[in-house]
């Protein structure tokens, strides 16, 4: 991983093998980041992505193979349990000649390239706290 700030500005490049969420959990953790929102670009392989059946009150995830351009991520990054938490949603498109797209909650994804991150800290306390009535760790101002 390479990186680099202005500010509150934080441009956090994740080089291929690196698993994206903890990496960027880890990054959080050094820099001392509790609260922020961010966008990435790339390609990512080994992913299981998903959804939350709200009736069911649990996520439904599904690995996919291959590789894939991550067309757009978005996501952000809060406090839970005295620890950074990222949670990131992204439109995924199929490295070959259909281009197909799925999108979804990230669950876990490695970089199959590059994955340029752009991350602006927010001067907020965001944390999450676990709602018993929903089932998730839902943000809290």
């Amino acid at each position: 991983m390479q990186s680099t700030k202005d500010g509150k500005n934080h441009t956090i490049i994740l080089e291929r093998g690196e698993d994206v969420i903890p990496t960027l959990e880890k990054y959080c953790s050094e820099n001392k980041i509790v609260a922020g929102v961010f966008t990435g670009i790339g390609a990512v392989n080994n992913i299981e992505i998903g959804y939350y059946d709200f009736e069911e009150r649990k996520y439904h995830f599904r690995s996919e193979p291959g590789d894939f351009e991550v067309a757009s991520m978005n996501g952000n990054v809060a406090v839970f349990e005295d620890k950074p938490f990222i949670h990131a949603h992204a439109v995924l498109s199929r490295c070959d000649k259909t281009l197909e797209c799925i999108g979804a909650h990230i669950k876990k994804a490695s970089v199959a390239v590059t994955l340029e991150v752009f991350l602006t800290e927010m001067n907020v306390g965001l944390t999450r706290k676990h709602d018993d009535f929903i089932g998730l760790k839902l943000l809290n101002v």
